[in-house]
C-alpha cells in the first residue's frame, strides 16, 4: 500500500460505518511498538526500513530514552479489504505493569484488539492481564505470535521443533482464556442461585452443589485461539512480515490443486504433506519417523520456516528477502 494522503483520511472519516478502533496489547518488549511501526509504514508514513527503530508512536522524549511505551498513543490509518475501505484508528498501549491504567482506557475505546506474544518467551504476567482486560470489555482479540525469526536465528529449531514450541504457546494462551470462561460461568451460576434464594426457593437440608457440573457441555470452542480459525498470525515485525494459515491455504490450493477448505483444516495439526503425491495425510509424527519419508514434510510452518532459514546468515544477520514472502 502506498502513501495515504491527509485528504484520503478526511474522506474516510465521513463514513462512520467503516471506522474501526484497534489497540495493540502485549507484555513489555514483546514487539508491540515494532508491529505498530510496520502498520504505520504500510501507509507510507515512515519507511519500512525504520520499523522497530523509529518507534513512531513513542512520541515522548522519556519513551524514546527508556525504550518503552509509557502512554497510549493513536494514529489513523487507511486499510482496504476487497472493495471496502476502512479508517483504522490504531492505539499502541504500554506493556509495562506500571501503566496498566493506560491499557484499560485503550481497551474500552476499541472494537478489537491484537495481543502480541513473543515466540520465545511465551505468555508472561502482563499477557495474562491484557487478555483479562479484553475479556472484561467483551473484545475478541487476534493473537500475533511475534519474533518467529528467533526460533530460527537464535534457537536453531527444526520445523518440527518450532511447531511443537508454538503449539505450547497456544496452549498457554488458551489456558488463560479457559480460566476466564470458567470463572464467568461459575459467577453466572452463583448469581442465579442467589436470586433463587431471595425468591424463597432455598432447598431444605444441606446439599453439596457441584459448580463445575455441565461445563463440558458448553460450547466454548469459538473463544479459543487456533490457526485454523483465522485468529492467529505468525509474524516477525522487525523483519516486516507476517502470515496466517488462511493466506497459505489460498496459495497452496492454487499450486497443488487441493481445495482451500481442506487446507484450512490441515495446515495446522498432526498432518503432513506428501510432495510427490500432492496430498495431505494424517499422522505427521509417525510419518516423520518412518523409513518412507521421501518428499514428506509437516504441513504447517515447514515450508515457510525453510524460506526464513534460507533468508538469514548463520550468524543471524538478515539478507535480501525472497519474493515469495508475505508482508504486512
Amino acid at each position: 500500500m502506498g502513501h495515504t494522503s491527509l485528504e484520503k483520511i478526511i474522506s474516510l472519516q465521513r463514513n462512520p460505518a467503516n471506522i474501526r478502533n484497534l489497540c495493540i496489547l502485549a507484555h513489555v518488549d514483546h514487539g508491540k511498538t515494532t508491529l505498530a511501526d510496520c502498520l504505520v509504514a504500510s501507509n507510507g508514513i515512515i519507511s519500512s526500513r525504520l520499523a522497530g527503530k523509529l518507534r513512531y508512536l513513542d512520541s515522548r522524549e522519556d519513551e524514546q530514552i527508556r525504550g518503552i511505551t509509557m502512554k497510549s498513543s493513536a494514529i489513523s490509518l487507511h486499510y482496504s479489504h476487497g472493495d471496502q475501505e476502512y479508517l483504522l484508528n490504531l492505539i499502541d498501549s504500554p506493556g509495562h505493569v506500571d501503566f496498566s491504567s493506560e491499557v484499560s482506557t485503550a481497551v474500552r475505546l476499541c472494537d478489537g484488539a491484537v495481543v502480541v506474544v513473543d515466540a520465545v518467551e511465551g505468555v508472561c504476567p502482563q499477557t495474562q492481564v491484557v487478555l483479562r482486560q479484553a475479556w472484561l470489555e467483551n473484545i475478541r482479540p487476534v493473537l500475533v505470535i511475534n519474533k518467529i525469526d528467533r526460533l530460527v536465528v537464535e534457537l536453531k529449531l527444526t520445523s518440527q521443533e518450532a511447531y511443537t514450541h508454538l503449539k505450547k504457546i497456544l496452549e498457554q494462551v488458551n489456558a488463560v482464556t479457559g480460566t476466564l470462561f470458567t470463572s464467568k460461568v461459575l459467577e453466572e451460576r452463583a448469581e442465579k442461585e442467589e436470586e433463587k434464594e431471595k425468591e424463597g426457593e432455598k432447598p431444605s437440608g444441606d446439599q453439596v452443589y457441584d459448580w463445575s457440573a455441565g461445563l463440558e457441555e458448553v460450547d466454548d470452542s469459538h473463544l479459543y485461539f487456533s490457526p485454523d480459525q483465522g485468529n492467529v498470525v505468525f509474524a516477525s515485525a522487525i523483519d516486516g512480515w507476517g502470515f496466517s494459515i488462511r493466506q497459505f491455504a489460498h496459495i497452496y490450493s492454487e499450486r497443488m490443486g487441493i481445495k482451500k477448505e481442506v487446507l484450512l483444516k490441515t495446515l495446522w495439526g498432526d498432518f503432513y504433506l506428501n510432495m510427490k503425491a500432492k496430498r495431505i495425510m494424517k499422522g505427521a509424527q509417525m510419518s516423520e519417523t518412518s523409513e518412507h519419508t521421501a518428499g514428506v514434510q509437516r504441513a504447517t510452518l515447514c515450508l515457510q520456516l525453510r524460506k526464513r532459514r534460507s533468508g538469514h546468515k548463520i550468524i543471524g544477520e538478515p539478507i535480501k528477502a525472497e519474493n515469495s514472502q508475505i508482508y504486512f
